[in-house]
């Protein structure tokens, strides 16, 4: 989709729609002088009533004053890694509406009216910008085959048809922001957001989006090979956690192929052998037959939280006035004073 083709009287009524919400922009950032004023004015020029917040990873460059020039709210993330930065957008910001999108300049601003729709329409709990790149220059060429083996990966194991996971333009309701756990530290947590929202049945919708070139001296962040390994990693310990009988039956079924190819060759006619393989095999079958009955019963318990939640919320947005003290930026207080607003 090409910059500039939404259709007026499409974003006139989404707009609508959103007059009466409070939307809040997440920015992450580290060393984004180049592209984060950009990036916030035309955010704001899309949707002028929005709370802007830039949640600053350890930033050497100019991006903290800049942000507080655009008179954004500005959060200080001493941890490094963008996971821990998602972690505390999610703890710190109240809205009814969460537009999360990298600082580098690289998406189109004038897409989130695409992203919102099925958001405000109750279609969809998230929806995800999928990257089309606008340029030959837009992607680094290892960076696109490891975005698409880890798409492979999920789409196999969660049975999911997703193009793009590690978008980082992300619309959410305040619903799925407040009730999805991540606990990873860096570039996976997009991974993260992913498969959480495939296990806990969150509606999610994926809109084609533009992609361009970062600016003449800007860089990625994102190391391909370390950085790709440590997200097919996640995947990895996400399917033991979350799918453990198809990990530990895979892993059953591995050892009894080794033992019977293996153990013919190198131990024929040990018993001893032959017994260790069966007991081992036996044992991740029974380990993974456990853990899913565990993982089934914490489902039952969070689909009833989450009823009730929704039931507590049916005639009540959610409201807040986040304030920050922006001189200090060591410590941030965020308070949320809550209010109904008017259906």
């Amino acid at each position: 989709m090409q910059r500039g083709k939404l259709s007026l009287s499409y974003r006139e009524a989404t707009a609508r729609d959103l007059s009466n919400l409070k939307v809040a922009l997440l920015l992450p950032c580290l060393n984004e002088e180049l592209t984060l004023a950009k990036v916030i004015q035309e955010f704001r020029a899309e949707i002028p009533h929005l709370d802007i917040y830039v949640f600053d990873n350890g930033s050497t460059d100019r991006s903290r004053e800049i942000a507080f020039e655009q008179k954004a709210k500005v959060v200080v993330v001493p941890r490094k890694g963008k996971g821990n930065v998602v972690r505390r957008m999610f703890e710190l910001v109240e809205a009814d509406i969460y537009i999360m999108v990298d600082s580098d300049g690289t998406y189109d601003p004038k897409g989130v009216w695409k992203l919102l729709a099925p958001v405000l329409s109750g279609e969809a709990e998230m929806t995800v910008g999928s990257r089309v790149a606008s340029s030959s220059g837009a992607y680094r060429r290892f960076h696109q085959l490891g975005n698409q083996l880890i798409i492979s990966l999920i789409n196999n194991i969660f049975q999911s048809s997703f193009t793009d996971i590690c978008s980082g333009y992300r619309v959410m309701t305040h619903y799925f922001v407040k009730n999805i756990p991540l606990l990873r530290k860096g570039f996976e947590v997009e991974t993260e957001l992913t498969v959480y929202s495939l296990i806990n049945e969150f509606n999610v919708v994926e809109i084609p989006l533009s992609y361009g070139e970062r600016p003449e001296n800007s860089h990625s962040k994102l190391r391909t090979f370390s950085d790709g390994y440590k997200v097919v990693l996640t995947i990895i310990w996400l399917m033991r956690d979350l799918r453990p009988l198809v990990f530990f039956g895979l892993g059953s079924l591995g050892l009894v192929l080794f033992g019977t190819v293996m153990g013919n060759s190198l131990f024929p006619n040990n018993i001893f052998f032959q017994m260790l393989i069966a007991v081992t095999s036996v044992g991740l079958v029974t380990t993974g037959l456990i853990l899913n009955t565990l993982n089934v019963k914490f489902s039952e318990i969070q689909n009833l939280y989450r009823r009730q939640y929704k039931n507590l919320n049916n005639d009540l947005t959610i409201k807040s006035q986040p304030i920050l003290e922006e001189e200090v930026c060591k410590q941030p207080k965020l308070t949320a004073l809550k209010t109904a607003s008017v259906p």
